[in-house]
Order: structure tokens, then sequence, then C-alpha cells
């Protein structure tokens, strides 16, 4: 060690400045035994005293690496430099400075929007399973008007919250976005408009079924009277309602009025007969008998009658005036008979349209026609779900006017 430092001094002048030494040994098996050996880290101040480098190093001479500087003798003047902390940066300009300003101004700004969305959340998600009492601004309004429109509780208080969860506090501040936002969530959860296709093989039967005073035979009556005089299509009806006090009378009055034939099954023996006439016409409509939840005699019966005809199409005809529970047990007590669509009847003598949308979503089947009114032709539509969510987040009632004829 007494050699390493005399030869320090020799090469590097009386001022050198010992940084480190290191005594190892080489050679031996992992280092254990072997050549003992020195390793000294040296450097020397480069003022200049008196015009000249002290020990006679010149100024100009680069500093050497750390692995440099452990070789014995180095191969050229080791020098020292006081390590960097970071280095030199150019002061920062005012506009640098006002742009970095600006930048914590936005974001101090979107933390106060993160924690205000974060308390939306927290209050509806604590809210959906009670009055939503928390809830306030605008999801606050949208929740009111589809209470108001009939809206099942429970699918109002989901889509509040998807709402909540999909948008930003900024966008829960526009009340056209989150109008918008929701009639999407609804029509996806209606799903597609489906009318009576006049496709595929002939004739197309289609059957109607639903409660007593849903107003099938009406809309029978409306859609044959449209299919006879704008399509150009062999139009005929059926009719296995032929226990309620002159159901047949009225179809057999409609049927005389715009020309068409009338057939009428009293019994499913009795479709063999009819047959022929049937598979003449185009399309067929089916009038069946009205059944309550408890009739199981006669829903069984109609079962039979519709397995024998094999209709394409089955529309369960409901009123809107019906509550969402009935038109549940509804649903359910006539799905026997494997409804395929939804028609809706009634519009023009309720206001609101929530409980048809919220059966629409809870049945998930497709829509088909509304009626609004007694009229032959017209008073019927195909459905306008648009229109018909809009009505429910507007909070607006019905116009007798909300619905133009089909032609």
């Amino acid at each position: 060690m007494t050699e390493a430092l005399a030869k320090v001094r020799e090469e590097l002048g009386p001022e050198a400045i010992i940084m480190n030494t290191r005594s190892e040994k080489k050679g031996g098996v992992f280092d254990f035994v072997g050549k003992s050996m020195v390793e000294v880290t040296a450097a020397v101040d480069e003022k200049p005293l008196d015009g000249k480098n002290r020990g006679g190093i010149s100024a100009r001479t680069a500093p050497i690496s750390p692995t440099e500087a452990r070789q014995y003798p180095p191969d050229r003047p080791v020098s020292y430099e006081q390590p960097s902390r970071g280095g030199y940066h150019k002061p920062p300009s005012e506009v640098e400075i006002k742009a970095l300003g600006e930048r914590l101004d936005l974001d101090h700004m979107m933390d106060d929007i993160r924690d205000l969305k974060r308390s939306v959340k927290a209050i509806a998600d604590n809210s959906l399973a009670g009055d939503m009492d928390g809830l306030s601004g605008n999801p606050r309004a949208l929740l009111t008007n589809m209470r108001n429109a009939g809206m099942e509780d429970k699918i109002a208080k989901r889509l509040i919250r998807q709402i909540i969860n999909e948008l930003s506090a900024v966008e829960l501040a526009d009340s056209s976005v989150i109008a918008k936002k929701a009639s999407e969530l609804l029509l996806e959860g209606i799903g597609e408009v489906s009318p009576i296709l006049m496709a595929g093989a002939k004739p197309r039967i289609v059957a109607f079924v639903g409660p007593t005073g849903s107003g099938k035979t009406t809309t029978i009556a409306k859609l044959a009277t449209d299919f006879s005089l704008h399509t150009g299509k062999k139009v005929a009806v059926l009719s296995i309602d032929t226990k309620r006090v002159d159901a047949v009378g009225q179809l057999k009055a409609y049927c005389r009025i715009i020309n068409i034939p009338l057939f009428i099954a009293y019994s499913p023996d009795d479709l063999p007969g009819l047959m022929p006439g049937i598979m003449n016409s185009d399309i067929t409509l089916v009038d069946t008998p009205g059944s309550g939840p408890m009739d199981r005699q006669q829903m069984m019966e109609m079962v039979e009658f519709l397995q024998k005809m094999v209709p394409q199409e089955v529309h369960l005809s409901i009123s809107v005036t019906t509550s969402l529970a009935d038109m549940k047990k509804i649903f359910e007590n006539f799905s026997l008979l494997k409804p395929n669509r939804i028609l809706f009847t009634k519009l023009d003598e309720t206001e609101y349209y929530g409980t048809m949308i919220s059966f629409a979503i809870i049945s998930k089947k497709p829509l088909s026609y509304v009626t609004f009114g007694q009229g032959v032709p017209g008073d019927f539509a195909l459905v306008d779900p648009p229109g018909l969510i809009r009505k429910i987040l507007n909070g607006k009632p019905n116009q007798k006017n909300d619905y133009a004829p089909l032609r």
C-alpha cells in the first residue's frame, strides 16, 4: 500500500487527492488464493496557480473514467470532477411557465371531475337498493321522468347506473348527452321491430293471441283491410273464437265490407276441411279466443289448434292500459302458444308509455304494431321505439297525434 501511494504522488504530484484504495487477490480459485493487488483511485485539482496547473498537468487534459483510473500505472493523468446532480438546465421561459400552470390547472380540474364522478357513482350504487334520494342533477331528473312515465323502477335504476358508469362527469352535466345515451340503451334492450313478413311459403299464417278485450279482433280487421287494399295480396281470415258472443259476427261484417273470405273453425277437427280455402290465400290472419290465467282447458284447446295450423308468426296482443304485473302474467300464461311478436293496442287510452317499454325489455320479444283507435281502416302503425322512448325521457304525456296511420 505504501509503495502504491508513493507512486501516485510521483505521477500526480504532492497535491494529488487519494479518493479510494482497495486491496484484492487475483489469480486463485474464486479469488481466495492469489497475488495481492492494490487499487488506488486518485484525483488532482486542476485550478491553475500562477497561470500553470499544479504538478505540471495540463488543464485541458480530459478526465478519465473510473475503470481507467483503476489501472496502475494509469495510461494518462487522472483528474477529478464533482459528480453532477442532474446537470445544468436552462431556466424555463415565460411561455413554458404559463403552459405548465395551465397544465396544472387542467390536472386539478380533471381530479375534481374524477372525484365528482366517483361521488355520483357511490350515491347511485348505494341508492339502487333504496329510493335514490341522494341522486341529483340530470340523472335525478331522468329517473323522475322514467318513473312518471311508468317505467319499472328496477329497469330505470339499472339504466341510471349504466349511464353513470359509462359517461364522464362533464357528460353527465349535459342533459342532451344523457338523453342520447339513455335512448341508445333502451333501444338496445327493446331490439328490432318485426312486422308481418310477407315472404316465404304460402299461405303466411299469422295468429293473434291475448286476453279478452285486448283488441285482437279489431286489430285483425285493420291489418286485413290494409293488406287487401295496399299490397295486392290475397287475404283470408280464420276465426276460432266461437264462444264469445258476436265475435264471429263482427268479423263477418268486416270481411263482407272488404270482400275477403272468412273461415270458421269450431274445433281443431274442422281445420282439415278448411285448409283448401286457406291454402288459396297469400296470408291468413287467425283470430283466437281470449283466455284468462285460470282457464287452462281453453288454453290447451288453443295449443291444439295452433299445432295443426303451424303458424309462422304468433303475435301476443296486449293493451297498454294493462299494469306491468298483469302483462307479465299474461306473457307467462300465453307462453304455451309460443308468441314470437308483441303487439300493443289502445295507445290512445294512456298518456305514458313506460309500461310497454319495460315489458318489451323484460319479454325479450320483438315488437310489431300498435293500434290507437277503433277506426277501420286506419288507427294502427308499426311500432316506433325511438318515438316512444323520447316520450318517456322528456316526461311529456302522449298526444293524440303521436302516431300516424300506417298508410
